[in-house]
């Protein structure tokens, strides 16, 4: 009978190969990263209002815009686990969390150039990058390895738009998620306001709106929310995502 099943299942492998169906394919299998494509021209994508530094390259600025279009092609809509994003990056329909598989969408679509964990790449001081990694932990060590990496508990680490800010979970994990920095003000003594765009909170596309402390008196403790009265941005999530997540720290795309 074992002998019967396994003929089965060899056969059922081999038709589908036949036919041209792909496969699944691990994320560790994955093919190196692509070479970038260039990135939009100048005015090319709606800005939504948004400003940047002056210093920010146009690539970094155009990452931004395009998970914003992102975001308003599908404001807070629930999407499936096996969405365009995940499709697109896995090349199957598994279904499967993809905060990180965003941000790479994102990145790719505007320019950035994908490294990977332990790939062996030069990054240049002026590149713009973002890690080609479906693992938020490996999204880590890829920015770490280029000394990209700003870890909060030990510098004052200051974000910028167009980074990428990797939550952690007090007790537990210290890379859960990761989001794209869409804009920063600085509101003095360490403190910031942050607005960003998350992939797969809930199972949707975000804008979240609240407050960091890059030099917080207990650690992990490092978010809040935007008092109401003090509530600028439009369209957004005011509250936190949950009690228990912090901000781990910050990639530096550019």
């Amino acid at each position: 009978m074992r002998k019967i099943l396994f003929a089965a299942l060899l056969l059922a492998l081999t038709m589908t190969v036949a036919l041209g169906e792909e496969l699944p394919k691990a994320p560790v299998n994955m093919e190196i990263p692509p070479e970038a494509i260039p990135t939009q021209a100048e005015g090319e994508l709606e800005t939504y209002g948004l400003t940047f530094p002056e210093e920010m390259p146009l690539a970094a600025r155009n990452f931004v815009l395009t998970a914003r279009a992102q975001f308003e092609r599908h404001p807070f809509e629930k999407l499936p686990k096996a969405n365009e994003y995940t499709q697109w990056y896995y090349r199957d329909k598994r279904e499967i969390g993809w905060c990180s598989v965003f941000q790479i969408w994102c990145a790719y679509h505007s320019g950035l150039q994908l490294v990977r964990y332990k790939q062996d790449v030069e990054v240049a001081p002026g590149d713009c990058i973002s890690a080609m990694e479906g693992r938020v932990g490996n999204v880590y060590y890829a920015f770490e390895e280029h000394g990209r990496w700003l870890q909060c508990d030990q510098v004052e680490a200051v974000p910028r738009p167009g980074y990428l800010v990797i939550y952690g979970v007090r007790g537990s994990t210290p890379y859960t998620h990761v989001a794209i920095v869409e804009s920063v003000t600085e509101l003095g003594d360490g403190l910031y306001e942050l607005t960003t765009v998350e992939g797969n909170i809930n199972s949707t596309i975000k804008r979240m709106n609240y407050r960091y402390d890059a030099t917080p008196k207990q650690k992990y403790y490092n978010m809040s929310v935007v008092p109401e009265g003090e509530i600028t941005q439009e369209n957004c999530q005011y509250t936190l995502q949950k009690d228990s997540w912090y901000i781990t720290g910050f990639c530096q795309t550019w």
